[in-house]
């Protein structure tokens, strides 16, 4: 995992615009643009990029770059959504998920059971969005996460499932309606996003902080040593009547003057961000559908979690309030509505 913000979004971007992409080090990339990508940046097709100053014969990239501004401009442009499958050469099975589930799921207040298992295709949805953030300085970047369509359970991992492109094939996906509602969906993504984008961006608002912390700190010390002068003035001079109150109101500007500046510090440090889906990609992939019962008192219902042959593991099913992936839940009493321990204790 490359923590280089910079290199990571250019890995990203160029993998996205059909090129390739392959990180040499923790602040080097070496890449090998499309034509039209390497005519864009005017730039040669294969070049290295680097948020080093002293690597030789690479092109060095800043947050204020003439690169990055035209990468930022090339992600405002829309993307695109592609659909294909994959191939499973092995056995799917069927059988043995009845410990399995029970094993899995850990029910706090209520009853799962094993019904039945048979291979089907659930389709997952890569998503890929682009972000903007302004404050003292711009930040541009692409956050990647993948929605488990049947179950919305997000983020999911597909394991190796696209690592062979002699494995995929082409599929039809137009006339398949979803099975989340698209304003569900959209939630979805926008929720992800937020989390992805907030944490990608943590360090730098960490850095924000700092900053506007210590402009504050400097901003006050400077005001209130003019304050504490003129007080000194006003008890040295046994100041009284008009030249006391003139003193008086010399404070109180310096005051004013001071909350003023603070206003502007805060403004410039404030961090605003733009997010938009720059492209996704609906995989149709080989699993087994495992459906269980809950039961709640006398509230039953009937859920599919997935078995994934690419990541061998049970896939979590979702908090019907948060959102979350869960393995440990509890059960409402009316209709058996799966909610995670963290908003069950609230």
């Amino acid at each position: 995992m490359i923590s280089d913000p910079i290199i990571a979004t250019l890995e990203k971007i160029v993998s996205l615009h059909d090129g390739i992409a392959e990180p040499a080090s923790e602040h080097i990339l070496n890449a090998l643009l499309t034509e039209n990508i390497a005519s864009l940046l005017s730039l040669p097709e294969e070049v290295t990029f680097t948020t080093k100053a002293d690597v030789p014969q690479s092109v060095f990239v800043t947050y204020h770059s003439e690169v990055l501004n035209k990468l930022s401009d090339l992600l405002a442009t829309k993307g695109l959504i592609t659909a294909l499958g994959v191939k499973f050469d092995g056995y799917l099975k069927t059988t043995g998920f009845e410990k399995t589930v029970t094993d899995k799921f850990v029910v706090q207040n209520g009853l799962i059971r094993f019904l039945d298992a048979k291979p089907s295709t659930t389709r997952y949805i890569l998503c890929n969005v682009a972000y903007t953030a302004n404050a003292d300085e711009k930040r541009i970047g692409l956050v990647s996460f993948i929605i488990n369509e049947l179950t919305g359970v997000t983020p999911v991992e597909i394991g190796d499932a696209l690592f062979w492109e002699s494995d995929r094939i082409s599929v039809d996906d137009q006339e398949t309606p979803l099975s989340i509602p698209i304003d569900e969906l959209l939630k979805l993504i926008e929720h992800q996003s937020a989390i992805l984008v907030g944490t990608s961006l943590e360090n730098w608002q960490a850095k924000l902080a700092r900053a506007k912390a210590r402009d504050e700190e400097r901003l006050k010390a400077y005001y209130n040593t003019i304050s504490s002068e003129i007080r000194h003035k006003i008890e040295s001079k046994h100041l009284e009547g008009d030249d006391k109150d003139k003193e008086i109101a010399r404070i109180e500007a310096t005051n004013r003057e001071l909350e003023r500046k603070l206003l502007d510090i805060q403004e410039r440090y404030a961090m605003s961000v733009e997010a938009w889906l720059h492209s996704a990609m609906i995989i149709h992939l080989p699993t087994v559908h495992i459906q269980c019962e809950l039961q709640r008192k006398k509230a039953k219902r009937t859920v599919t979690a997935v078995w994934n042959p690419f990541t061998k593991i049970i896939e979590p099913l979702r908090c019907e309030l948060s959102g979350e992936p869960v393995y440990d839940f509890y059960l409402d009493d009316q209709s058996a509505k799966i909610i995670s321990p963290t908003v069950w204790r609230k």
